[in-house]
C-alpha cells in the first residue's frame, strides 16, 4: 500500500492554505516515502458541532464525523484543515486533535489554523510565520496518529498552549521522537 497523507477541506478554507501545507508536508514526509495528496470535496461545518456559549466548535464532534467520511476509503493517514474556532473536551481551544493509532493502517486527526493567524489576536500578519505555524501543528498531529505522545523536550511534539509554544519549539521530532518514529514506520503493516 502507498503510503499517503490526505489533506481534508472542512468548511471553508482559503485553498491557498492547503496548497502551501501539501507542499510543505510533501517536502517533511518525502524521507519517509509518505506522499501527500489533497482531496477535491470538501466537508461542511455543521451547526450541531458549534457550541453557542463558547463560540466554537467541537474538535472531536468533528473528527468523529470525518473518520465517518473516510470510513470505507482505505486511506492510510487522514488530516482535516479547518478555519474556525475550535476546543476540545477540558481545553479552551486547541489548535488541532488526534487520537493514538489503533492500528498502523489508519490514523486520523485535525487542525484549525484560526488560531495560528496574527489577526485573530488583532496583530499584523506575518504569512512566513503562519505557514510554519500551520506546518508545525500538522506535523504534530500527524505525529500523534503515529503513535507519539507529548515530549517536553525541544520537539515537534511538544504541547503548545499559546502561539509563543508553537513558534518555539522546531518542526522537527527530537532524536527520542525520531527514534520511536523510525521504528512505528519500520514494523511490517
Amino acid at each position: 500500500m502507498t503510503k499517503t497523507i490526505y489533506l481534508q477541506k472542512i468548511g471553508d478554507i482559503e485553498p491557498g492554505i492547503l496548497i502551501i501545507l501539501k507542499k510543505n508536508l510533501k517536502w517533511f514526509f518525502k524521507k519517509y516515502n509518505i506522499k501527500v495528496v489533497i482531496l477535491p470535496d470538501q466537508l461542511p461545518v455543521l451547526d450541531s458541532e458549534f457550541e453557542p456559549i463558547k463560540r466554537q466548535y467541537d474538535a472531536l464532534q468533528v473528527k468523529k464525523r470525518l473518520n465517518a467520511h473516510v470510513k470505507n476509503k482505505n486511506y492510510y493517514r487522514i488530516l482535516g484543515v479547518m478555519d474556525v474556532d475550535i476546543f476540545s473536551k477540558f481545553l479552551n481551544f486547541v489548535f488541532g486533535v488526534a487520537d493514538l493509532p489503533r492500528n498502523k493502517s489508519f490514523g486520523s486527526a485535525l487542525i484549525s489554523v484560526t488560531r495560528l493567524r496574527e489577526e485573530f489576536y488583532r496583530r499584523t500578519e506575518n504569512e512566513a510565520q503562519f505557514e510554519q505555524r500551520v506546518l508545525k501543528e500538522a506535523i504534530h498531529e500527524l505525529g500523534h496518529t503515529f503513535g507519539l505522545e507529548h515530549c517536553e523536550n525541544l520537539c515537534v511534539m511538544r504541547f503548545s498552549n499559546s502561539l509563543d509554544d508553537t513558534d518555539k519549539k522546531p518542526h522537527d521530532f527530537c532524536e527520542i521522537c525520531l527514534k520511536k518514529l523510525k521504528k512505528y514506520l519500520s514494523r511490517a503493516d
